[in-house]
């Protein structure tokens, strides 16, 4: 079965976003092992979940960046691998979808989006992602549907903000490595799921 996994950039002390959803916070540069990195892990998934609002920046966004002469060889490497992903579109409404390769998932409660996950799993396909969505990434830890936390650590402290967990949950550390920019990435899985990883 495919297994879901999020990837989201969180600052020192644990939060997502600030308070008013500020990212202003995040280290603007990335090295080329960090590049390398997010290249790598968008490469070995081939669908991400996105929530409505984020998917309206965020794919034409990178699609821009891909198109843009003046973007960096790192930006348009990212945008490559990002807008190679079937993005699976969380909405609670009905919308139109102007954007080329992806579907709508509509989700009006919890059970919707749990039994989605678990029918989208068992397709056939490479690992799924959630790369993007303050709301999504919390829903995702909420209902217990990831599989896999990549965490991208900034080495910046906010005092306050938005998280992604809302009660306890305990992890295992799979892996970690820190970037020349300070940056430190942090794998890891709940229990059951690094279990049966461990059997494969």
């Amino acid at each position: 079965m495919r297994k879901v996994i999020l990837y989201v950039t969180m600052s020192f002390d644990g939060f997502i976003a600030g308070p008013n959803n500020e990212l202003d916070w995040m280290l603007p540069t990335a090295d080329d092992g960090m590049v390398a990195d997010i290249v790598n892990l968008f490469n070995e998934v081939d669908g991400g979940f996105i929530g409505y609002p984020t998917a309206s920046g965020m794919i034409p966004y990178w699609s821009n960046v891909a198109q843009n002469p003046l973007a960096s060889q790192s930006e348009r490497d990212i945008a490559q691998a990002v807008n190679k992903l079937h993005s699976i579109i969380l909405s609670n409404t009905p919308e139109r979808l102007e954007w080329a390769n992806s579907e709508l998932l509509l989700v009006k409660n919890d059970n919707d989006l749990i039994e989605g996950v678990k029918r989208i799993k068992q397709q056939p396909g490479k690992d799924l992602a959630v790369p993007g969505g303050i709301r999504t990434a919390e829903a995702f830890a909420r209902l217990d549907l990831i599989d896999e936390y990549v965490f991208m650590v900034h080495p910046v402290a906010l005092g306050n903000g938005k998280r992604v967990f809302t009660s306890k949950v305990k992890l295992e550390l799979v892996n970690a490595k820190t970037y020349k920019s300070g940056i430190m990435r942090l794998c890891n899985r709940p229990p059951s799921s690094a279990a049966e990883n461990a059997k494969r």
